[in-house]
């Protein structure tokens, strides 16, 4: 239940419990729907089971949360089209991330992080601020939309606790020097360099610490047989969302534009030799197994100067009136108004468009560059020429149609070049240091996934029940 619209959400990491504000909570309400006997995770109909399904720590995760988590991925997956094979795989991708999430809580709770009303309060009054509303608001439009209000405060507790966690355990512990920023900009940003960027996606099959070679080697077969899915012709995004560990997964595994010092030592090899569309042989690392694939490449011009972009757009959400096929047919509908001169953009926006900001300024977002959007919109900014309409095309956020006005170089700064060197780096650092982290975290928690039929704790992994 995205109330939180912010276009510019492609963000390192770093933020990554920051850009967690936008959705719904982490522990989604219990349905109050009976349950239904005789139901499996991740088989049809997804019927709400009261059971448990997983046990972190203290923390239990149930079906019903399961279920809730599941159906938020109804815009991005086809799950009415999955066999019962498909619904249990992502079922347990599901659940592995909301495992991933309940260590980084317990953890929280261990060192005495907590975040109190009056930061809470706070952190609402901004959503409502953002999406145009007060906090009365907000809460009616939460309460429409079928959640109780005291639910959707705690899930944004438990976000800020993560986010809380985050920062002290991971975030500031990296450092960046004035002397890595000054190699990097050296290196990355000569005004008659030239060099190529790429546009990249993972899927990850991750290696616990410590693992036996059984469990190696049981990981390799899995990465060896996606890699063969994916030589058969299957959708890497699809593979990605079901099957994938990293923690993007459910986008695509989307890495986003990295020139290569933003790629990580051990994939640039194979990257370098890779066409646009080609996917990597599988490559080893400390975290697992990774099958890479090279999405487009494109070459850039060093030096302080960037494309930027005069755009404006509608955005249409579906919600629990308008499911998202009908909302796709009435944005095409409302595209095509405009494109045969029935009426403007500007109105269209003003009336229809679920994004507070811009819809107030008659869908005007302003100068914006590509690394500033979603990884949809920005290679649609991309892509459309310039005085025409976009077909419609869908986000996480739902579906858009844009126009862009006009494109311009402009010349940055050597103050912001500065510091868009120090962000890039922090951001490989953090990719790194993240992923270290919460595998250090699951390595030394107890967690019991039913799903799966097996126990972890700090002795190891091995099947539920056994001794």
């Amino acid at each position: 239940m995205p109330f939180l619209h912010v276009l510019t959400s492609r963000r390192p990491p770093a933020l990554l419990a920051a850009l967690l504000m936008a959705f719904a909570p982490l522990s989604p309400t219990v349905a109050q729907n009976e349950p239904t006997a005789g139901t499996n995770p991740g088989m049809e109909g997804f019927q709400p089971l009261d059971r448990i399904v997983a046990v972190v720590n203290d923390r239990v995760i149930t079906q019903r949360e399961l279920e809730a988590e599941i159906a938020k991925l109804g815009g991005q997956l086809d799950l009415a089209s999955m066999g019962p094979d498909e619904r249990q795989r992502l079922a347990e991708r599901v659940l592995d991330r909301m495992i991933t999430e309940a260590t980084m809580l317990e953890r929280a709770k261990q060192i005495g992080i907590q975040i109190d009303d009056t930061r809470l309060n706070q952190a609402l009054g901004g959503i409502a601020s953002r999406n145009g509303m007060n906090l009365s608001q907000l809460r009616q439009a939460v309460i429409q939309q079928g959640q109780g209000w005291a639910d959707f405060r705690d899930g944004i507790r438990e976000q800020m606790v993560i986010e809380e966690l985050q920062k002290r355990e991971v975030y500031g512990q990296i450092n960046v020097s004035d002397r890595d920023v000054d190699e990097y900009i050296e290196q990355n940003t000569g005004a008659s360099a030239q060099q190529t960027e790429y546009r990249l996606a993972q899927i990850l099959v991750s290696v616990p610490e410590n693992a036996s070679p059984e469990a190696i080697e049981s990981a390799r077969q899995r990465a060896e047989s996606i890699r063969d899915e994916l030589r058969d012709g299957a959708d890497f995004s699809r593979v990605s969302a079901e099957r994938s560990d990293a923690l993007n997964a459910e986008e695509g595994g989307d890495l986003g534009w990295r020139d290569p010092s933003r790629i990580p030592s051990l994939f640039l090899p194979a990257v370098q030799e890779l066409e646009a569309g080609e996917v990597s042989d599988i490559i080893r690392s400390p975290n697992g197994f990774h099958l890479v694939k090279v999405v487009d490449t494109r070459t850039t011009t060093g030096g302080a100067d960037v494309t930027q972009y005069r755009a404006e757009h509608v955005l249409l959400r579906p919600d629990s009136d308008r499911d998202p096929a009908d909302t796709r047919k009435l944005a095409e509908e409302l595209r095509d108004r405009i494109a045969s001169g029935e009426t403007t953009l500007a109105a269209v926006a003003r009336e229809f468009s679920d994004d507070p900001g811009s819809a107030q300024r008659g869908g005007d977002l302003g100068w914006v560059t590509p690394e500033e959007m979603v990884p949809a919109f920005a290679r649609m900014l991309e892509t459309v020429e310039p005085g025409e309409l976009s077909p419609v095309f869908e986000s996480q956020f739902g579906f858009h149609f844009l126009r862009v006005d006009d494109t311009r170089r402009q010349q940055v700064s050597g103050e912001s070049l500065r510091e868009q060197a120090r962000n890039a780096i922090g951001e490989r650092r953090a990719d790194e240091e993240l992923t270290k982290y919460i595998r250090r975290l699951r390595a030394e928690a107890y967690i019991e996934n039913r799903l799966t039929g097996t126990v972890s704790d700090a002795s190891g992994q091995r099947a539920l029940g056994s001794q």
